[in-house]
């Protein structure tokens, strides 16, 4: 009977690890799958790298109920896309409705005090 091979690859640092997770995240992103920790370290382990366990699942967790796309294109990723179209929206055409003429403010300007630096710029 083969005894299995022990992973001797040192384990990753977290910046590495965390990138790791996060590339392997928008792999499975892009190619429409589940995210989850053994497609994470599945992905991980192809790119000859090793993390610690805790990170695959931090991932998980994360990104659980999340849409990836929303994330990438800076809404929350919670609300259904027909929300976050509508709230994106409804500002801007609050602002095209009621344009405010600009008025000028005048700056009065003050006159320089000199300040006693005690020498310091002597």
């Amino acid at each position: 009977m083969a005894r299995a091979q022990k992973d001797t690859r040192p384990i990753a640092d977290q910046n590495t690890s965390e990138a790791a997770c996060t590339y392997a995240a928008l792999i499975l992103y892009e190619d429409n799958q589940e995210i989850n920790s053994a497609k994470l370290a599945q992905i991980i382990k192809a790119a000859n790298l090793r993390v610690e366990p805790i990170w695959t699942k931090v991932f998980e967790k994360a990104l659980k109920g999340k849409r990836v796309g929303d994330l990438l294109h800076g809404s929350s990723g919670n609300a259904p896309a027909s929300q976050v179209a509508t709230t994106t929206t409804a500002p801007a055409a609050q602002q095209a409705k009621a344009p405010e003429p600009a008025k000028e403010v005048k700056k009065v300007e003050e006159p320089e005090e000199d300040v006693d630096m005690g020498g310091l710029f002597d």
